[in-house]
């Protein structure tokens, strides 16, 4: 039996988890309530509008007439040194909008005023399910944390899902991103009475909550980064890899009527290369994903940063991420780093004020950590780390 690894740097003393809780009532006045639905994990459905003023990048691209076009794009986008960015960056911008974001709210039975409710932000070419993956699913990371006693909040991303879907170009970047992850972060307080707050990143979404702890500091009182390095080791190789294509012409079913600037995964192959390790996944899982598979913008695409320190953060912080995850450590993770032992090991270096630092690589794991048979051990190790936190 394999055993993940398991990096930590622990200066601070760890308490005991938290007691059990009890319910809370949920109010949702101030939220878009027209579409309200409860399902089978005690969920409701419901949208939130979100009032931003985001620095975003101007960028001179429209956008691209057809594949050839896009493909073209891309392959400058994955050349040696490429200057594609700097070539079509025209500089700063702001984007003042308000969207409406669906989201989700989970609450276990028994939740009180002092428990813990997760905040998650899901990664590229997903949306909200992949933390909330199937009723009674090894995979599902919601029950996972429901059954821990925690509340879990997600959202389907601007310009994924339900959510509403803007320019692609010079809208959907991570700049908004990252001011829409704030501002549903600032509203939790009026949709549930809780105690902590910790954040749970995947991959692009582990990026864009490391750009919110740059800017807000101890926004989370603890926070976990998934599918994360401190660079993306793989990211070129994995961009081409995915082979995107037009979302609108590529699955009319779900997308038709959309601007090209939204693409989706090529297919089969691409996502098995870039998010999974080969045979450690459930192939009907596999093939399930691949046919809801979600979408990326162009705009994010060309604004993906250099991850930046978080100076100002200092609360306990986890990183998960699979040994053999493509995008973030070109396939093999456990490579040190300077003087760290791992690849996922020197995100410590991203935050120099975390004296409660721990990293868990679980192995036969690829890039998509919640969707591999390794994801239950996983969850179990997230949570009891969560219950120690604090």
């Amino acid at each position: 039996m394999s055993i993940p690894q398991i990096f930590s740097i622990k200066m601070l003393s760890l308490l005991s988890p938290k007691v059990s809780l009890t319910a809370l009532a949920v109010g949702f006045s101030v939220f878009v309530s027209n579409t309200v639905a409860k399902t089978s994990l005690n969920c409701t459905e419901f949208f939130v509008p979100v009032n931003i003023s985001a620095q975003t990048v101007e960028l001179n691209l429209g956008n691209p007439h057809n594949q050839s076009e896009l493909t073209s794009l891309v392959t400058h986008m994955t050349y040696l040194n490429s200057t594609i960015v700097d070539e079509v960056t025209v500089g700063p911008s702001m984007v003042n909008a308000i969207y409406n974001i669906w989201s989700q709210l989970c609450i276990p039975d028994g939740f009180e005023e002092d428990g813990v409710i997760e905040f998650t932000i899901h990664g590229s070419t997903e949306n909200h399910t992949y933390f909330n993956f199937g009723k009674e699913s090894p995979f599902n990371y919601a029950e996972a944390a429901l059954k821990a006693g925690h509340a879990i909040f997600t959202y389907d991303g601007l310009g994924v899902g339900n959510s509403d879907k803007p320019d692609g170009i010079q809208e959907v970047q991570i700049g908004t991103e990252t001011a829409v992850a704030i501002a549903l972060v600032k509203k939790l307080p009026s949709l549930l009475s809780f105690g902590k707050v910790v954040g749970v990143g995947h991959a692009h979404g582990s990026v864009i909550m490391i750009g919110m702890l740059v800017e807000r500091g101890n926004l989370f009182n603890a926070t976990v980064l998934t599918s994360i390095a401190p660079i993306l080791f793989g990211g070129t190789g994995g961009i081409a890899a995915m082979d995107v294509k037009i979302a609108a012409e590529t699955v009319p079913e779900r997308y038709q009527g959309l601007e090209s600037s939204y693409v989706v995964s090529g297919g089969l192959t691409n996502d098995q290369i870039t998010f999974y390790h080969y045979p450690f996944f459930d192939p009907e899982v596999f093939l399930d994903l691949q046919s809801g598979r979600g979408l990326i913008t162009l705009g994010v695409l060309l604004t993906l940063p250099q991850n930046k320190q978080a100076l100002n953060y200092t609360n306990p912080l986890l990183v998960v991420t699979g040994d053999t995850d493509y995008f973030m450590c070109g396939g093999n993770c456990n490579v040190t780093d300077g003087d760290f032992p791992s690849r996922p090991a020197a995100v410590a270096g991203l935050f120099p004020a975390v004296n409660d630092f721990t990293v868990y690589i679980p192995e036969n794991t690829g890039h998509f950590v919640n969707y591999h048979f390794s994801a239950p051990q996983t969850f179990i190790f997230i949570q009891q780390w969560i219950g120690n936190a604090f």
